[in-house]
């Protein structure tokens, strides 16, 4: 052996052959999307498996529901920092189109997203053949404006709903009209309108207003998991300690659902990954919801449709399904 093998040797080798990598990589992924942003994307293959539907004013919608906060990097991870910022890494609009793709392939037919997110992939998806529909999550403007459910419409959603968060908000600000104007305003452009909530109270508020919402978004998961909060460390939304909790109070919601004649779209059913998707989405579908929404990276959406597919057979349910 010629060469001196030492630690600073190897170090130094170690961090030139790192450097070397790092570039190489990084010059294949520029032109991969130099390439990905110059070329025409392929049309949408043809369907592979299909999935049970049911109606929201005049449109068909897939039972299991595409989430979209894996995709907006909204994580919901507890005390851990760092995992939106993953999520966004990881989710690229290559992989954003590819799991779109893979969904719309395997009978998921609907996304959720904000309408105030970069939604262009969307947008490409459309382009290039495909029919995944949007269900755009509507925030209240400056002055109670509702220029953000406009928009939603204007951009090709098939159903707007105010976001939970805004929702508990006019609730506490004594401003269900404005709940009310949203869902006629969105209804007036014969897009399905929605509420969204965390909180029952949002609903039992519309409900005794009457307000002729088209659907509901509710959180609905049990407190079954590790990190659930205990009784007394959630808010009267249902938010818990470390960003834990959605559902503070399950058997309540079933209850009260279980009266309400509207479609129930529940979301948070895996508690932001706490809960396998097999018991939870039997368990939302057993309690009376009547769609769900999942969040699935690419490499759960084939999983989770069949797990979706099962439960929806199988369920075991006394609300009759509201669509």
């Amino acid at each position: 052996m010629t060469g001196k093998f030492n630690r600073r040797n190897f170090v130094k080798g170690a961090v030139l052959t790192s450097a070397s990598l790092c570039a190489v990589i990084s010059s294949q992924t520029e032109a991969a999307q130099a390439q990905g942003s110059s070329s025409e994307l392929p049309p949408m293959p043809p369907p592979k498996a299909s999935l049970p539907t049911g109606k929201i004013g005049k449109v068909e919608f897939s039972r299991l529901m595409l989430g979209g906060n894996l995709i907006g990097g909204y994580a919901h991870s507890r005390e851990l920092q760092y995992v939106g910022t993953l999520m966004k890494r990881y989710n690229t609009e290559a992989k954003i189109l590819e799991t779109l793709e893979l969904a719309e392939t395997h009978g998921i037919n609907c996304i959720n997203t904000p309408v105030w997110d970069n939604n262009v992939f969307l947008e490409k998806h459309w382009k290039r053949g495909g029919k995944m529909k949007w269900i755009a999550q509507a925030k209240v403007g400056p002055n109670y404006s509702l220029d953000f459910f406009k928009k939603a419409v204007d951009m090709g959603a098939s159903g707007v709903h105010m976001q939970g968060h805004v929702s508990e908000s006019m609730i506490e600000e004594e401003r269900l009209d404005v709940i009310a104007k949203s869902v006629e305003l969105v209804k007036s452009q014969g897009v399905a309108a929605g509420v969204g909530a965390h909180g029952l109270r949002v609903i039992m508020e519309c409900e005794k207003a009457k307000i002729d919402v088209d659907f509901y978004v509710k959180t609905l998961h049990p407190l079954k998991y590790p990190s659930a909060p205990k009784p007394g460390e959630t808010d009267r939304w249902g938010l818990g300690r470390w960003d834990n909790c959605w559902c503070n109070n399950p058997e309540e919601v079933i209850e009260f659902m279980e009266d309400v004649k509207k479609p129930w779209i529940a979301f948070k059913v895996m508690a932001a990954g706490a809960i396998s998707p097999r018991f939870a989405f039997k368990y939302a579908f057993d309690s009376g919801a009547d769609f769900i929404l999942a969040g699935m990276f690419d490499w759960q959406v084939i999983e989770d449709a069949n797990i979706a597919r099962e439960a929806i057979a199988s369920a075991k349910r006394t609300r009759p399904w509201r669509s």
